[in-house]
């Protein structure tokens, strides 16, 4: 586990990297301070091996109780979005399930602070890092244009290096245990992974929305901008919901 940490750590060097490269390249920041805009409306996909590390990472630093408190109080709390409490579901989701997960995917990622800021931000997913990176954030980013932009057209980095290191750690990890990259939403993938008896408890009562607790092959495909442009295009990435059972 040690080395799959070293080798996320120096993807997020990768990502640190190009994020300047870019920013260099348009003549400022990609981000707004305390904007929030991307973590109002989006609550981003992690794998575990991810959260583990985030775990690992904010334990050290002292705050793994603050983080671990509010992501159980997200999974607890009765969205108005959110209506189905089957417990884990087995098989292919239903599609008013899916429609629920979509949904809450779409709501406020419980790790943003009052500032607006990003309370994981040292340790935040893959998914977060390649936002206005690898991919473009026309879509919601209301960050002034920098040099060559368009109001419908960012500037992003390629990064093929960065996509490759990726896909070859995902491959590493999945050979050492494929558990480790089994993806779900950040709060509930990070709460399984730091107190695992009690997500197991809160599943066993009921007391988490199904659309929470799916699974699903994300394959990291929205990190990079040929995926999004066949979004755009009407062409959906694969993104089949599944269901897993905690270990």
């Amino acid at each position: 586990m040690i080395e799959a940490f070293l080798e996320l750590k120096e993807i997020h060097v990768a990502f640190d990297a190009a994020e300047a490269v870019l920013e260099e390249d348009i003549g400022h920041s990609i981000c707004l301070p305390t904007c929030g805009k991307c973590c109002e409306h989006n609550v981003p996909v992690w794998t575990t091996i991810e959260a583990i590390h985030a775990v690992s990472t904010l334990t050290g630093m002292g705050k793994l109780t603050t983080f671990t408190s509010l992501a159980e109080g997200w999974l607890l709390e009765r969205h108005n979005f959110v209506t189905l409490y089957e417990g884990m579901p087995v098989g292919l989701a239903s599609p008013r399930l899916r429609d629920e997960w979509i949904a809450t995917t779409r709501s406020q990622c419980p790790f943003m602070q009052e500032d607006k800021r990003c309370g994981i931000y040292d340790v935040r997913p893959l998914t977060c890092r390649a936002w206005g990176v690898t991919r473009d954030s026309a879509d919601e980013c209301p960050r002034p244009l920098g040099r060559g932009e368009t109001i419908t057209s960012r500037h992003y980095i390629p990064a093929p290096k960065i996509r490759e290191a990726v896909d070859l750690w995902r491959g590493r990890c999945k050979a050492k245990n494929p558990a480790w990259i089994i993806s779900g939403l950040a709060p509930t993938v990070f709460y399984r992974a730091a107190k695992p008896e009690a997500f197991k408890t809160l599943i066993k009562d009921n007391r988490i929305a199904s659309a929470k607790i799916i699974g699903t092959e994300y394959e990291t495909s929205l990190m990079w901008q040929p995926q999004i442009d066949a979004l755009r295009q009407g062409m959906l990435p694969d993104l089949a919901a599944f269901a897993r059972r905690p270990a």
